[in-house]
């Protein structure tokens, strides 16, 4: 479930076939799985931020009701001095939302780059390897995909009817895509660990990538050089 960015990037820009919908879905399942994970992570970071805002609003009310807010009233207009400030506290700003960019060191994300650059190699290998194993038991793409959405929806019936031979190859080819998806696993894991970077790290590495622009722009720069 780490290596979630090569499931988007390796049918698109990588890939030199086009992989079966067997393998699409694989891929998408751990993206998704991992994608919610870390939405939740953030959502729970951010409840206590919510909840003092909205404790801090009750408390805000009480004075409203009491109506000397009016004599208070003439601090706003005595905020044209402050007005200099909010120069500074602007510039400040742009801090807090490049705190997330600082949690990831330069030789965090070179390795993180590394690694990715080594999952979408192993990825795109992985596609060629499970596309010749469907034509290997005389299924095209194709027909391995027909047969595939009628296993998974009752409703969604093939071109043709599937005859006996056709369901033994699909057996087997779906037997030799679950090994061959599960040594790229494999080595993915390895790829990652080689880096030196934890798998939680990589996750957190990858949502930091996922969510700013100018970092994933250098991650394209150094997966390319």
């Amino acid at each position: 479930m780490p290596f979630n960015l090569i499931a988007h990037e390796p049918t698109c820009e990588v890939g030199r076939h086009q992989p079966s919908h067997f393998f699409q879905e694989f891929t998408m399942m751990k993206l998704f799985l991992a994608s919610c994970s870390l939405l939740v992570v953030l959502a729970v970071s951010s409840l206590p931020v919510r909840a003092q805002n909205s404790n801090t609003a009750p408390t805000e009310k009480p004075a409203p009701a009491t109506k000397p807010a009016p004599a208070t009233k003439p601090a706003p207009a005595t905020k044209p001095t402050p007005a200099t400030k909010p120069t500074p506290a602007d510039s400040t700003a742009p801090a807090s939302p490049a705190a997330p960019q600082s949690n990831v060191s330069p030789d965090e994300l070179k390795k993180f780059a590394v690694a990715t650059k080594q999952l979408l190699s192993i990825v795109n290998d992985t596609e060629s390897q499970m596309v010749q194993a469907v034509q290997k038991q005389g299924l095209t793409e194709t027909r391995f995909n027909e047969i595939y959405q009628s296993k998974k929806n009752p409703q969604a019936k093939p071109a043709t009817q599937i005859t006996p031979k056709e369901e033994e190859s699909y057996k087997q080819a779906v037997s030799q895509l679950t090994q061959i998806q599960k040594d790229a696993q494999d080595k993915m894991d390895k790829a990652v660990q080689a880096q030196g970077l934890p798998m939680e790290r990589f996750n957190q590495i990858f949502a930091a990538v996922q969510k700013d622009p100018q970092l994933r722009q250098e991650v394209r720069k150094m997966i390319q050089n």
